[in-house]
């Protein structure tokens, strides 16, 4: 169980190296790292845009030696975390580098902690079940959604099971976390919305979540307010300054719920894609507004800020109007993106509903929830976007 000692608290995260061009310092790092030999875990998406090349010349001007493994995919399967430790372990490597979206990052997680735990990694679904430092761990985020760059969380899919597995721990935080808004800019419209509601969720869960605190809500509010300022715009335009945010979006969102946790959304999420394969940010975009429903009366005063960061003239208006305005608010920014708002266009079966139920119930982030849900209510929330 999650729990949080009233009078000790505390804030994790990476080293952060954020700009536009950042990624030309990614040699530097690895060898700062004590880096000889890398494995570069990443994607056939990233490797036809070309941020692979460009990584992988970085690392030859610094001398240092290389190998690449590109089998991710969305929703990273438990065997390609075993068959990228055993490349990693085959090839005598000695640093991880994850050039990608949150799938490379949390194979990248997976490989380092089987470099140094051993076993599989389902033995490390849960909390706090990484006993040993894993290797250097370098993440250059591709998307402005995931926060797997400096969060302590990593998320596989069960193959067999069809089931998320989710690992929290602190050990698996990466040592650097090195941030391009440029990698942003040769993402799909539909991709760069889809991990933009990612984000959303990520800020809104973490600021009402059971363990936010002064260090976590900060963080998270400013990252509502930049998402509600740039997500449309870097969507339709591919601006790079509305990129920029979205990348600064991100990242103090994962601060926040890498510290403060996640929420219902999450846990209805997770079995969506362990059953389906769906991509996340576009489930969490589904479920947002009927989650958010359920949990305005259990963090109402949050509730009023969260719709002021996104827009709303709080002055002259009455607190209980106020809260009110926040699941429109989240509402309205789904329609402008035109993302799908019903999980039967996504291709899931209702006739799951009862066993996504009871593993939402099941899941770690519905733990730091505002409140608990039965598995009865948690059905009807599903229903509710069906």
């Amino acid at each position: 169980m999650l729990h949080q000692d009233d009078n000790i608290l505390k804030f994790d995260i990476p080293e952060i190296i954020f700009g536009r061009g950042s990624l030309s310092k990614i040699g530097q790092c690895a060898a700062r790292l004590g880096g000889e030999k890398v494995l570069v875990v990443t994607d056939p998406g990233i490797i036809k845009a070309g941020w692979i090349d460009e990584c992988l010349r970085y690392l030859q001007q610094e001398r240092l030696r290389y190998v690449v493994y590109d089998n991710v995919v969305t929703n990273p399967r438990d065997f390609q975390v075993d068959q990228g430790v055993s490349l990693y372990l085959k090839k005598d490597c000695d640093v991880i580098i994850a050039l990608g979206g949150g799938s490379s990052i949390d194979t990248a997680k997976g490989i380092a902690i089987l470099a140094t735990n051993h076993g599989t990694v389902h033995e490390y679904a849960g909390c706090n079940l990484v006993h040993h430092p894993i290797p250097p761990l370098i993440c250059v985020p591709t998307t402005a959604g995931t926060g797997a760059d400096i969060s302590q969380f990593a998320i596989f899919l069960d193959i067999r099971k069809k089931i998320k597995m989710c690992v929290l721990s602190r050990v698996i935080m990466p040592d650097i976390s090195l941030i391009d808004p440029e990698l942003l800019t040769t993402l799909s419209s539909e991709l760069i919305a889809a991990t933009g509601m990612d984000t959303l969720t990520h800020a809104i869960e973490a600021y009402i979540s059971s363990l936010s605190w002064p260090m976590t809500d900060p963080h998270a509010i400013h990252s509502i307010k930049l998402v509600a300022e740039h997500l449309v715009t870097a969507t339709k335009t591919k601006d790079l300054t509305a990129l920029e945010g979205m990348a600064i979006a991100s990242l103090e969102a994962g601060m926040a719920f890498s510290n403060a946790i996640l929420g219902a959304v999450h846990a209805l999420s997770h079995p969506l894609g362990g059953l389906y394969d769906l991509h996340h940010g576009l489930v969490n975009s589904v479920l947002l507004p009927a989650v958010l429903d359920q949990n305005l009366s259990h963090a109402r005063p949050k509730f009023a800020y969260i719709a002021q960061a996104m827009g709303l003239e709080l002055r002259g208006m009455r607190f209980e109007e106020a809260v009110l305005h926040a699941p429109e608010k989240v509402k309205n920014l789904i329609e402008d993106l035109e993302l799908p708002t019903r999980l039967s266009r996504l291709g899931a079966d209702a006739g799951d509903i009862p066993i996504m139920a009871e593993m939402a119930q099941d899941d770690i982030c519905m733990q730091t929830n505002p409140c608990s849900y039965s598995t009865q209510e948690i059905e009807a929330m599903y229903k509710e976007v069906w």
